[in-house]
């Protein structure tokens, strides 16, 4: 699977397209999360230490 970040441009015919199935759907979404809060924690552990821990809240 490509990179979903790439400038790579992949054309394919539509019997070539297969959905997923809900548990790989779910899967693929629950991961997404996860990277997703992991790249949160990250960046508001460093706005914490830019800060000095002090934040508007």
């Amino acid at each position: 699977m490509p990179d979903k970040n790439s400038d790579e441009i992949l054309y394919l015919q539509e019997n070539q397209i297969q959905p997923l199935s809900p548990q790989e759907l779910f899967t693929q979404i629950t991961a997404e999360i996860d990277f997703y809060q992991r790249q949160i924690a990250i960046l508001q552990q460093q706005l914490s230490i830019l800060t000095g821990g002090f934040t508007n809240g």
